[in-house]
Protein backbone atom coordinates (compact mmCIF):
# COMPACT_ATOMS: atom_id res chain seq x y z
CA UNK A 1 0.00 0.00 0.00
CA UNK A 2 2.93 2.30 0.61
CA UNK A 3 4.75 1.96 -2.87
CA UNK A 4 1.44 2.43 -4.40
CA UNK A 5 0.63 5.87 -2.50
CA UNK A 6 4.87 6.66 -3.04
CA UNK A 7 4.19 6.29 -6.78
CA UNK A 8 0.54 8.09 -6.98
CA UNK A 9 2.89 11.23 -5.10
CA UNK A 10 5.20 11.34 -7.97
CA UNK A 11 2.83 11.00 -10.63
CA UNK A 12 0.80 14.05 -8.46
CA UNK A 13 3.53 16.14 -7.86
CA UNK A 14 4.55 15.87 -11.50
CA UNK A 15 1.17 17.50 -12.63
CA UNK A 16 0.13 19.57 -9.64
CA UNK A 17 -0.82 23.00 -9.85
CA UNK A 18 1.89 25.76 -10.22
CA UNK A 19 1.16 28.64 -8.12
CA UNK A 20 0.93 32.16 -10.00
CA UNK A 21 2.17 34.77 -7.69
CA UNK A 22 0.58 38.31 -6.99
CA UNK A 23 -0.53 40.27 -4.07
CA UNK A 24 -3.82 38.33 -3.49
CA UNK A 25 -2.57 35.07 -4.22
CA UNK A 26 0.77 34.63 -1.82
CA UNK A 27 2.94 31.21 -2.94
CA UNK A 28 4.23 30.17 0.26
CA UNK A 29 7.77 28.35 0.16
CA UNK A 30 10.04 27.36 3.08
CA UNK A 31 13.69 27.02 3.18
CA UNK A 32 15.12 24.56 6.21
CA UNK A 33 18.52 25.81 5.98
CA UNK A 34 16.82 28.72 7.50
CA UNK A 35 17.36 28.91 11.52
CA UNK A 36 16.14 25.40 13.22
CA UNK A 37 13.03 24.73 11.67
CA UNK A 38 13.25 27.23 8.74
CA UNK A 39 10.96 29.92 7.87
CA UNK A 40 8.76 30.77 5.48
CA UNK A 41 9.36 32.86 2.09
CA UNK A 42 5.92 34.54 0.41
CA UNK A 43 6.37 35.32 -3.22
CA UNK A 44 3.57 38.35 -4.44
CA UNK A 45 4.93 38.45 -7.51
CA UNK A 46 8.55 39.69 -7.33
CA UNK A 47 10.31 36.49 -6.66
CA UNK A 48 10.38 34.97 -3.35
CA UNK A 49 10.81 37.32 -0.38
CA UNK A 50 12.16 36.15 3.74
CA UNK A 51 12.70 35.12 5.50
CA UNK A 52 9.75 35.45 7.69
CA UNK A 53 8.64 38.65 5.09
CA UNK A 54 6.60 41.48 6.15
CA UNK A 55 3.80 42.18 4.23
CA UNK A 56 0.60 44.09 3.76
CA UNK A 57 -3.03 44.30 3.55
CA UNK A 58 -6.11 46.53 3.82
CA UNK A 59 -9.13 45.72 5.31
CA UNK A 60 -11.57 44.19 2.94
CA UNK A 61 -9.15 42.25 1.20
CA UNK A 62 -8.55 38.67 0.62
CA UNK A 63 -5.61 37.21 0.16
CA UNK A 64 -4.67 33.24 -0.73
CA UNK A 65 -1.87 31.78 0.71
CA UNK A 66 -1.08 28.76 -1.61
CA UNK A 67 0.71 26.33 0.35
CA UNK A 68 1.14 23.56 -2.62
CA UNK A 69 4.91 23.80 -3.28
CA UNK A 70 6.25 20.59 -1.02
CA UNK A 71 8.37 22.29 1.27
CA UNK A 72 5.49 23.12 2.91
CA UNK A 73 4.88 20.01 4.13
CA UNK A 74 4.67 20.11 7.95
CA UNK A 75 3.99 23.91 8.21
CA UNK A 76 0.29 24.60 7.99
CA UNK A 77 0.32 28.33 8.44
CA UNK A 78 -2.11 30.30 10.51
CA UNK A 79 -2.79 33.56 11.84
CA UNK A 80 -3.24 35.29 15.22
CA UNK A 81 -2.72 38.81 17.06
CA UNK A 82 0.36 38.06 18.92
CA UNK A 83 3.62 36.14 17.41
CA UNK A 84 2.90 32.12 17.27
CA UNK A 85 -0.30 32.47 17.85
CA UNK A 86 -1.59 28.65 19.69
CA UNK A 87 2.29 27.91 20.66
CA UNK A 88 1.78 30.96 23.08
CA UNK A 89 4.66 33.54 23.59
CA UNK A 90 7.14 31.47 25.18
CA UNK A 91 7.64 27.13 25.20
CA UNK A 92 4.71 25.76 27.04
CA UNK A 93 2.82 28.78 27.46
CA UNK A 94 -0.96 29.31 27.17
CA UNK A 95 -2.42 29.82 23.70
CA UNK A 96 -2.80 33.51 22.44
CA UNK A 97 -5.94 34.58 20.46
CA UNK A 98 -6.00 33.54 16.93
CA UNK A 99 -7.39 34.82 13.32
CA UNK A 100 -10.51 31.96 12.93
CA UNK A 101 -14.21 33.53 12.68
CA UNK A 102 -16.06 32.34 9.60
CA UNK A 103 -15.84 35.55 7.75
CA UNK A 104 -11.79 35.88 8.31
CA UNK A 105 -10.41 32.67 7.35
CA UNK A 106 -11.22 29.54 5.18
CA UNK A 107 -8.47 26.55 4.29
CA UNK A 108 -9.02 24.30 1.52
CA UNK A 109 -7.96 20.90 0.63
CA UNK A 110 -8.14 20.74 -3.24
CA UNK A 111 -9.76 24.08 -3.67
CA UNK A 112 -12.71 22.57 -1.47
CA UNK A 113 -13.84 23.78 1.86
CA UNK A 114 -12.87 20.49 4.22
CA UNK A 115 -15.72 18.64 5.47
CA UNK A 116 -14.67 16.40 7.96
CA UNK A 117 -16.55 16.45 11.77
CA UNK A 118 -14.57 18.81 12.55
CA UNK A 119 -14.40 21.48 10.20
CA UNK A 120 -15.66 24.17 12.43
CA UNK A 121 -15.55 27.65 11.01
CA UNK A 122 -12.71 27.92 9.29
CA UNK A 123 -11.59 23.61 8.30
CA UNK A 124 -8.51 23.99 10.33
CA UNK A 125 -9.09 21.12 12.03
CA UNK A 126 -8.96 19.00 8.80
CA UNK A 127 -6.04 21.36 7.32
CA UNK A 128 -3.80 21.08 10.32
CA UNK A 129 -4.08 17.02 11.03
CA UNK A 130 -3.47 15.81 7.23
CA UNK A 131 0.49 17.72 7.19
CA UNK A 132 1.46 15.11 9.94
CA UNK A 133 0.58 12.53 7.06
CA UNK A 134 3.81 10.55 5.84
CA UNK A 135 5.15 12.98 2.94
CA UNK A 136 4.21 10.83 -0.13
CA UNK A 137 0.57 10.78 1.15
CA UNK A 138 0.56 14.61 1.59
CA UNK A 139 2.03 15.01 -1.77
CA UNK A 140 -1.13 14.03 -3.54
CA UNK A 141 -3.15 16.79 -2.66
CA UNK A 142 -3.06 20.53 -2.75
CA UNK A 143 -3.42 23.15 0.32
CA UNK A 144 -4.66 27.16 0.81
CA UNK A 145 -5.56 29.33 3.39
CA UNK A 146 -8.08 32.22 2.27
CA UNK A 147 -7.58 34.83 5.18
CA UNK A 148 -9.92 37.77 4.68
CA UNK A 149 -8.95 41.45 6.16
CA UNK A 150 -12.51 42.33 7.92
CA UNK A 151 -12.73 45.45 10.23
CA UNK A 152 -13.13 42.96 13.51
CA UNK A 153 -9.82 41.93 12.46
CA UNK A 154 -8.11 45.35 11.74
CA UNK A 155 -9.44 46.32 15.49
CA UNK A 156 -8.75 43.18 17.46
CA UNK A 157 -4.71 44.09 16.12
CA UNK A 158 -1.85 45.41 17.71
CA UNK A 159 -0.27 48.34 16.44
CA UNK A 160 -2.26 47.13 13.04
CA UNK A 161 0.13 44.02 13.03
CA UNK A 162 -1.39 40.76 12.52
CA UNK A 163 0.74 37.63 12.45
CA UNK A 164 1.58 34.49 10.14
CA UNK A 165 3.04 31.09 12.27
CA UNK A 166 3.28 27.68 11.70
CA UNK A 167 0.83 25.51 13.67
CA UNK A 168 2.94 22.49 14.17
CA UNK A 169 6.22 24.42 14.80
CA UNK A 170 7.08 27.51 16.87
CA UNK A 171 8.89 30.44 16.27
CA UNK A 172 8.43 30.82 12.40
CA UNK A 173 6.35 34.18 12.51
CA UNK A 174 6.16 37.28 10.75
CA UNK A 175 3.88 40.22 10.35
CA UNK A 176 0.83 41.25 8.35
CA UNK A 177 0.54 45.19 8.79
CA UNK A 178 -3.03 46.57 8.00
CA UNK A 179 -4.06 49.25 6.30
CA UNK A 180 -6.96 51.51 6.07
CA UNK A 181 -7.33 51.45 2.14
CA UNK A 182 -5.66 49.63 -0.76
CA UNK A 183 -3.55 52.92 -1.01
CA UNK A 184 -1.21 51.35 2.05
CA UNK A 185 -0.50 54.66 3.76
CA UNK A 186 -2.30 54.60 6.15
CA UNK A 187 -1.66 51.64 8.88
CA UNK A 188 -4.49 51.18 11.56
CA UNK A 189 -4.00 51.67 15.00
CA UNK A 190 -5.83 48.41 16.37
CA UNK A 191 -6.30 48.04 20.48
CA UNK A 192 -2.50 48.67 21.50
CA UNK A 193 1.24 48.93 20.53
CA UNK A 194 2.47 46.52 18.20
CA UNK A 195 4.08 43.51 19.53
CA UNK A 196 7.32 42.71 19.62
CA UNK A 197 8.96 40.22 17.61
CA UNK A 198 11.83 38.16 17.71
CA UNK A 199 14.35 38.42 15.11
CA UNK A 200 15.11 35.92 12.53
CA UNK A 201 18.69 33.52 13.32
CA UNK A 202 20.78 33.99 10.26
CA UNK A 203 23.57 31.28 9.59
CA UNK A 204 27.08 32.19 9.82
CA UNK A 205 29.53 31.25 6.83
CA UNK A 206 30.20 27.55 8.45
CA UNK A 207 26.52 26.91 9.03
CA UNK A 208 25.59 27.76 5.87
CA UNK A 209 28.22 25.87 4.36
CA UNK A 210 27.18 23.07 6.41
CA UNK A 211 22.79 23.64 5.92
CA UNK A 212 23.32 23.54 9.73
CA UNK A 213 21.92 25.89 12.83
CA UNK A 214 24.24 27.04 15.46
CA UNK A 215 27.09 24.13 15.12
CA UNK A 216 30.05 26.92 14.14
CA UNK A 217 30.86 27.45 18.17
CA UNK A 218 31.55 23.60 17.65
CA UNK A 219 33.91 23.33 15.58
CA UNK A 220 37.68 22.59 15.75
CA UNK A 221 39.13 26.25 16.81
CA UNK A 222 35.40 27.22 17.58
CA UNK A 223 34.92 28.64 21.34
CA UNK A 224 32.79 25.20 22.14
CA UNK A 225 35.23 22.81 20.00
CA UNK A 226 35.71 19.29 21.58
CA UNK A 227 39.00 18.00 22.12
CA UNK A 228 37.51 14.67 21.00
CA UNK A 229 37.11 13.13 17.42
CA UNK A 230 33.29 11.44 17.25
CA UNK A 231 34.33 9.38 13.90
CA UNK A 232 37.62 8.49 12.47
CA UNK A 233 39.88 9.90 9.72
CA UNK A 234 41.45 12.79 8.68
CA UNK A 235 38.56 15.63 8.75
CA UNK A 236 39.97 17.11 5.77
CA UNK A 237 36.58 17.63 3.85
CA UNK A 238 33.86 20.06 4.55
CA UNK A 239 31.19 17.09 5.15
CA UNK A 240 33.65 15.95 8.06
CA UNK A 241 34.34 19.21 9.31
CA UNK A 242 30.32 20.19 9.60
CA UNK A 243 29.70 16.34 10.89
CA UNK A 244 32.53 16.55 13.62
CA UNK A 245 30.91 20.16 14.50
CA UNK A 246 27.44 18.39 14.75
CA UNK A 247 28.35 15.17 17.19
CA UNK A 248 30.25 18.08 19.13
CA UNK A 249 27.40 19.98 19.86
CA UNK A 250 25.08 16.99 20.61
CA UNK A 251 27.99 15.27 23.48
CA UNK A 252 28.30 19.25 24.60
CA UNK A 253 24.73 19.84 25.22
CA UNK A 254 23.68 16.17 26.29
CA UNK A 255 25.98 16.63 29.21
CA UNK A 256 25.45 20.35 29.98
CA UNK A 257 21.97 20.70 29.33
CA UNK A 258 20.64 18.04 31.75
CA UNK A 259 19.65 18.35 35.14
CA UNK A 260 22.25 16.06 37.54
CA UNK A 261 20.94 13.61 40.17
CA UNK A 262 17.47 13.78 38.78
CA UNK A 263 14.30 13.78 39.89
CA UNK A 264 12.28 13.11 37.09
CA UNK A 265 13.05 10.27 34.72
CA UNK A 266 10.59 11.67 32.24
CA UNK A 267 12.29 15.09 32.25
CA UNK A 268 15.98 13.54 32.05
CA UNK A 269 14.43 11.92 29.24
CA UNK A 270 13.46 14.55 27.34
CA UNK A 271 16.71 16.97 28.39
CA UNK A 272 18.76 14.40 26.59
CA UNK A 273 16.33 13.59 23.65
CA UNK A 274 16.54 17.81 22.60
CA UNK A 275 20.53 17.46 21.82
CA UNK A 276 20.32 14.08 20.50
CA UNK A 277 17.20 14.86 17.99
CA UNK A 278 18.85 18.43 16.88
CA UNK A 279 21.53 16.24 16.15
CA UNK A 280 19.55 13.91 13.65
CA UNK A 281 18.10 17.13 11.98
CA UNK A 282 21.50 18.48 11.64
CA UNK A 283 22.85 15.32 9.78
CA UNK A 284 20.18 15.18 7.72
CA UNK A 285 20.36 18.93 6.73
CA UNK A 286 23.86 18.62 6.08
CA UNK A 287 23.16 15.81 3.77
CA UNK A 288 20.91 17.28 1.92
CA UNK A 289 23.10 20.59 1.66
CA UNK A 290 25.93 18.60 0.45
CA UNK A 291 24.77 16.01 -1.89
CA UNK A 292 23.56 16.62 -5.27
CA UNK A 293 19.43 15.96 -6.11
CA UNK A 294 20.93 12.85 -8.34
CA UNK A 295 22.69 10.89 -5.27
CA UNK A 296 19.50 11.80 -3.45
CA UNK A 297 17.64 10.04 -5.86
CA UNK A 298 19.60 7.19 -6.57
CA UNK A 299 18.21 6.01 -2.96
CA UNK A 300 15.11 4.93 -3.00
CA UNK A 301 13.00 7.43 -0.46
CA UNK A 302 16.05 8.85 1.10
CA UNK A 303 14.56 12.39 0.27
CA UNK A 304 11.22 11.58 2.20
CA UNK A 305 13.15 10.12 5.28
CA UNK A 306 15.74 13.15 5.65
CA UNK A 307 12.93 15.62 5.32
CA UNK A 308 11.09 13.37 8.09
CA UNK A 309 13.83 13.43 10.24
CA UNK A 310 14.02 17.29 9.95
CA UNK A 311 10.20 17.65 10.57
CA UNK A 312 9.16 15.11 12.47
CA UNK A 313 12.11 15.86 15.00
CA UNK A 314 11.86 19.39 15.41
CA UNK A 315 7.90 19.20 16.23
CA UNK A 316 9.29 16.40 19.12
CA UNK A 317 11.77 19.07 20.19
CA UNK A 318 9.11 21.45 20.60
CA UNK A 319 7.31 19.03 22.04
CA UNK A 320 9.98 18.29 24.81
CA UNK A 321 10.87 22.36 25.11
CA UNK A 322 6.63 22.61 25.75
CA UNK A 323 7.13 19.98 28.30
CA UNK A 324 10.45 21.33 30.29
CA UNK A 325 10.01 24.97 30.54
CA UNK A 326 7.41 25.48 32.66
CA UNK A 327 9.32 23.80 35.53
CA UNK A 328 12.29 25.31 34.70
CA UNK A 329 14.00 22.61 33.67
CA UNK A 330 15.23 23.61 29.83
CA UNK A 331 17.98 24.40 29.99
CA UNK A 332 20.46 26.63 28.45
CA UNK A 333 23.65 25.21 26.62
CA UNK A 334 26.66 25.91 28.98
CA UNK A 335 29.83 28.15 28.22
CA UNK A 336 31.68 25.26 30.67
CA UNK A 337 33.38 22.20 28.85
CA UNK A 338 32.19 19.42 29.91
CA UNK A 339 34.41 18.09 32.39
CA UNK A 340 34.96 14.81 31.14
CA UNK A 341 36.19 15.79 27.76
CA UNK A 342 40.39 16.37 27.62
CA UNK A 343 41.17 19.68 28.73
CA UNK A 344 44.34 19.92 26.10
CA UNK A 345 43.65 21.26 22.61
CA UNK A 346 42.02 18.99 20.19
CA UNK A 347 44.19 17.03 17.28
CA UNK A 348 40.88 16.08 15.14
CA UNK A 349 42.32 17.64 12.25
CA UNK A 350 45.61 15.29 11.59
CA UNK A 351 44.69 12.32 13.66
CA UNK A 352 43.00 9.12 11.90
CA UNK A 353 42.14 7.35 15.49
CA UNK A 354 39.22 8.32 17.37
CA UNK A 355 39.91 9.40 20.47
CA UNK A 356 36.78 9.03 22.30
CA UNK A 357 34.56 5.97 21.64
CA UNK A 358 31.01 6.46 20.45
CA UNK A 359 28.04 4.49 20.87
CA UNK A 360 25.93 4.43 17.52
CA UNK A 361 22.47 3.40 18.62
CA UNK A 362 21.51 6.83 16.91
CA UNK A 363 19.75 5.21 13.54
CA UNK A 364 17.96 3.03 15.68
CA UNK A 365 16.06 5.26 17.89
CA UNK A 366 15.38 8.19 14.80
CA UNK A 367 13.88 5.44 12.42
CA UNK A 368 11.65 4.08 15.97
CA UNK A 369 10.81 7.83 16.68
CA UNK A 370 10.13 8.59 12.78
CA UNK A 371 7.74 5.89 12.43
CA UNK A 372 5.83 6.40 15.72
CA UNK A 373 5.75 10.17 14.55
CA UNK A 374 4.37 9.75 11.65
CA UNK A 375 1.06 7.82 12.74
CA UNK A 376 0.05 11.20 15.20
Amino acid sequence: MNEVIAILALLVVSVRATCTPSPTNICVTLDFFDGETGYYYLDTGNGPKGPSPTIQAYIGQTITFDQTDESNWYHPIGFAYEPDGAHGSDWGGAELAEVERADELQYKINSNNPTCADAGDTGLDCYEPEFFYPRSEWLTKEYKAELTITQEVANDSFGGVIYYFCHIHSKMSGKIEIYANDNLTNRVSGQGAEKTLYTTSQPDEFDSKCGTTAISPFKNGGVKACNVQFFPGTHDTDFEQCLQAIDCQMHWDMYGTTTANYASKIQTFMQQMIPHHQNAVNMAKLLLKQSTQAEIDAVEDLEDVLKSIINVQNFQVHYFRNNLNPDNKLLISSDSKPSHFESSDCECESSSAPKFHVFRIMQTIMIAWFGGALLL
